[in-house]
């Protein structure tokens, strides 16, 4: 019996799946189904980590050797310890349920108070949102519910100033060009939601560090596809095939004219064009080091 087969076998006594084991030893589930077909070998720590996951010995997971176990065992061996044990989810969840029923009961409230205090269903929504649409997420995602809030909130508040000022973070371009009478508050408005936009980017990279991806022809492809899409055919799109459309609405920019509209799309699919791009050529980049440092220590051995 194979490693890749004792780990399948242990694994599925343990009753879990390639991503609790993934998320127990804090790697991708891809590296675990590499280890579980044999297409590459855990490192000694993670195999260490192995053994006391599904409480057997070194000899056991490597060779599928069984080793008589005794009462006097130490009991390390044979017990897995609460920071790695995949059954710590539903504590996770718990908590997850309780803030997300206070951030609905909270949407829900702010709700009412604009519907009772001021007779506007629109101002109540879209005070009561972020709250709400967190609350959901909290409720029915399980894995990087903090991210996923956090971008939530980061779109409502966008949307919001875009409607209420007509700025975007890409109004810092113009900062060269500004005036004391065009209001440098709008212009730090402007800034920090570039800089929040930026903070999110990272949190969104930094929650996918484990992910590691090979760099397989089709891969490559569609990162190189998706990097000309973000950074050259949707800009030329957007300047000469949608601004001429409408140009006599560019001055109703901020009076809810088609092209005001337009522009938060192309600027919302853009930056989730650009997430996903980052993450997979990061996770392909990750890939690519590691097997450069194996050949290395094959070379050296």
């Amino acid at each position: 019996m194979t490693l890749g087969e004792n780990i399948t076998r242990l694994r599925t006594q343990k009753n879990w799946s390639q991503g609790d084991l993934a998320d127990a030893l804090d790697i991708s589930r891809q590296s675990v189904s590499k280890w579980e077909t044999d297409a590459s070998i855990p490192e000694l720590d993670k195999l260490l980590k192995l053994s006391e996951l599904f409480g057997v010995t070194l000899d056991e997971l490597v060779r599928g050797e069984e080793v008589p176990k005794t009462e006097t065992a130490m009991p390390t061996a044979q017990t897995v310890p609460a920071s790695f044990a995949p059954q710590a989810a539903p504590g996770r969840e718990k908590h997850h349920t309780i803030a997300g029923t206070v951030l609905l009961c909270t949407g829900a409230i702010i709700l009412i108070f604009c519907l009772l205090l001021a007779g506007d269903l629109l101002a109540g929504l879209l005070f009561a949102s972020p709250f709400l649409i967190c609350g959901i997420i909290c409720l029915a995602v399980k894995k990087r519910v903090g991210l996923w809030c956090g971008w939530a909130a980061y779109l409502c508040i966008d949307l919001y100033l875009r409607f209420a000022t007509g700025l975007s973070w890409t109004t810092i371009f113009m900062t060269h060009l500004w005036t004391y009478e065009m209001n440098y508050m709008r212009l730090a408005i402007a800034w920090m939601q570039f800089f929040a936009m930026l903070v999110m980017i990272v949190c969104t990279v930094r929650s996918y560090r484990t992910l590691k991806l090979p760099a397989t022809k089709k891969e490559v492809t569609w990162l190189i596809v998706g990097w000309l899409a973000a950074l050259v055919v949707l800009p030329l799109l957007m300047s000469y095939g949608v601004m001429p459309l409408w140009r006599d609405n560019l001055h109703n920019y901020s009076n809810f004219s088609p092209y005001f509209f337009i522009n938060i799309l192309y600027g919302y699919v853009r930056l989730t064009l650009v997430n996903v791009l980052l993450v997979r050529t990061l996770a392909v980049w990750r890939m690519k080091r590691e097997e450069k440092k194996a050949d290395r220590n094959t070379a050296e051995t």
